[in-house]
């Protein structure tokens, strides 16, 4: 007897709890009270809520397989979510979806897989968080180069999906330059990875490095291989006040000129440090703000560079980790004063002078604009643009903001990823022809997407089902056997015939 599977018919997640939680409550924590459920479905800034029927949370690749399988089967469409603490709106479903969601947390995916001592490598789960992998290194006499504010909450996988950036740019480059290898499960449940691949490796396309950067749109990233680096064990970090810009950037281009070897460029201006003292119980570090505040971190124990008179300086660890509390909690401050229109977006570092004062004009008469401010990497040419006003709900000053930094032939997203935020504004900054390619890469990636051709009676396919049914019947020792016969070819016999062969039970 023939049957034809009706898509239509399918269970949705909501009928089917029952069967869900059979399949997964051996293998997958699985939350579906909607108190807790809230909690993942609104973003670090408060700006993206969205909605989701169930939370996954897999503790291995295996349970990640069966997760993406089960909402599969389910019709029910996956969001993707690490640390959460983006900025653009990507780790949070949408309010509003034709099926049942499913969010899967990576925060589980918590496992240190390797740690290879002597090549400096170190295999982790996609959920260990920077912080832990930081600990876990730095005890074994290694480092590992990224590093940012969030190091506590900001997962592995995160950083590599958005290939972050942080505070350490300037000196080793970002996320992707410390990735060796990834582990990745695609949208059918297929697991691509080259975790075990050696280090010098020229056989093809890297595939799998594709992921660096997709932010989660090519599959779900499970462990990361990543590349150590000797710990600087000894540096010192300058406080340096600057009036302009163009001071703040000849400052920079006199520490790059020193021969010392230039660990982080951070900059805070002066709206968003009257915020931090006002917000942050720290005390002032001079007895007017400037302009700018510059944090010059350079490798050596008291290292004295040709600064101003007034400039403050450090190589005890303790004073230095006092002082760069003026830095990490830039961003936690402006979040206080409510939502707040985030934009990091990168210059040319020789143009930023002329950028800041190209954006100060633009918001100090855009309409609704309360207040405004900045601070970010110096060295990167990456700014952190914080606007209070106008209403959360208008991009109106995020586009106008983003249209700016294309004129400056800049990046509208030099480390948070593009999300929800930004999705529409892409092609400001990205040719038409580099968009469409990351669409071909992504139907590459994505088997779910129609792949088989319409039925007889015109049913749409999409080449997912048949691949499940031949997994299920070979790993019960079966076979599959396949024909077809055109219409055009056999009009009176058209259609096909499956036949699969199952061993007789003992």
């Amino acid at each position: 007897m023939k049957r034809c599977l009706n898509t239509s018919q399918q269970p949705k997640l909501a009928d089917m709890a029952g069967s869900l939680s059979q399949v997964l409550t051996s293998l997958v924590s699985t939350i579906t009270d909607p108190e807790v459920i809230s909690s993942y479905t609104s973003d670090w800034t408060g700006r993206f809520t969205g909605h989701a029927d169930a939370v996954v949370r897999p503790e291995s690749t295996e349970q990640v397989v069966a997760s993406i399988r089960a909402c599969a089967l389910a019709g029910a469409k996956i969001q993707i979510q690490g640390g959460n603490t983006g900025l653009v709106g990507g780790s949070v479903p949408p309010a509003k979806s034709d099926h049942e969601v499913c969010l899967i947390s990576t925060k589980s995916l918590t496992a240190i897989l390797d740690l290879d001592e002597i090549s400096g490598h170190i295999t982790v789960g996609a959920g260990a968080t920077l912080g832990q992998v930081q600990e876990l290194v730095r005890a074994n006499g290694w480092d590992f180069a990224v590093d940012l504010a969030a190091r506590d909450s900001a997962t592995i996988g995160g950083l590599v999906a958005t290939n972050a950036g942080g505070i350490r740019v300037c000196a080793f480059g970002m996320t992707r330059r410390s990735v060796v290898g990834i582990e990745m499960v695609l949208a059918d449940g297929q697991v691509l990875s080259n975790l075990s691949s050696p280090l010098k490796d020229n056989t093809g396309y890297a595939v799998v490095d594709i992921a660096i950067g997709a932010e989660g749109t090519l599959g779900i990233i499970t462990a990361v291989k990543l590349k150590l680096i000797r710990p600087v064990v000894e540096t010192t970090l300058h406080l340096i006040p600057a009036q302009t810009m163009n001071e703040a950037l000849k400052m920079l281009a006199e520490v790059q000129d020193s021969g010392h070897q230039l660990l982080a460029a951070e900059y805070v201006d002066a709206v968003t440090m009257q915020l931090i003292l006002e917000h942050a119980n720290l005390r002032p570090l001079w007895k007017e703000i400037p302009k700018l505040t510059l944090l010059f971190e350079v490798a050596g124990k008291n290292v004295n560079l040709n600064f101003p008179h007034d400039a403050l300086g450090s190589s005890e660890i303790a004073e230095k980790r006092n002082y760069w509390q003026y830095r990490e909690v830039a961003s936690d401050t402006w979040t206080a004063l409510g939502k707040v229109h985030k934009l990091d977006v990168s210059v040319a570092v020789s143009d930023v002078a002329e950028f800041e004062l190209s954006l100060q004009n633009l918001l100090s008469t855009f309409k609704g604009v309360e207040t405004f401010g900045s601070f970010g990497h110096l060295a990167d040419g990456n700014l952190h643009i914080e606007v209070v006003g106008p209403a959360i709900d208008n991009f109106a000053v995020d586009y106008a903001v983003l249209k700016l930094v294309a004129e400056f032939n800049g990046s509208i997203s030099a480390e948070h990823g593009i999300g929800r935020a930004k999705r529409e504004y892409l092609s400001l900054t990205r040719p038409a022809l580099d968009i469409e390619i990351g669409k071909q890469i992504k139907s590459v990636f994505d088997p779910t997407k129609t792949t088989s051709r319409q039925g007889t009676d015109g049913e749409k396919g999409t080449g997912f089902g048949m691949p499940l049914v031949k997994e299920f019947v070979e790993k019960y020792g079966g076979s599959i056997e396949i024909d077809s016969w055109e219409k055009d070819t056999h009009p009176d016999s058209h259609g096909t015939e499956i036949k699969i062969s199952l061993k007789k039970a003992a």
